[in-house]
């Protein structure tokens, strides 16, 4: 199972994987970590997250936009992890990008 779970993080982790749509991909601003779009946690189920990123490349907020997770402690534990993604810095993009980012949650029970 965790083979699985394992490999489908890798073959999920490539750049505009789980970003789903926003300023932020109609410019092209690539993320520079390679962020894995599923990740373990309390429960199963996803979420999806508005993302605003600074010039400096930094998440500034995180506004929920749909989720089928009912606790509320798994939806903290991915607002505080797509809250640590890092995009490219730069002076030419505006003041704030927005994205649109998909997070799975998988229980880490066997």
């Amino acid at each position: 199972m965790r083979f699985l779970l394992i490999s489908f993080l890798l073959s999920t982790s490539f750049s505009f994987g789980q970003l789903i749509s926003g300023t932020l991909m109609e410019e092209r601003r690539p993320i520079l970590d390679k962020p894995a779009y599923i990740i373990e946690g309390r429960v199963n189920g996803w979420v999806k997250y508005e993302l605003a990123v600074d010039r400096k490349g930094k998440v500034t907020s995180a506004r929920l936009v749909e989720t089928n997770l009912k606790d509320t402690p798994a939806k903290i534990d991915t607002k505080n992890y797509v809250k640590t993604f890092r995009f490219k810095p730069g002076n030419y993009y505006p003041k704030f990008n927005h994205v649109i980012v998909k997070i799975t949650m998988m229980s880490g029970r066997d």
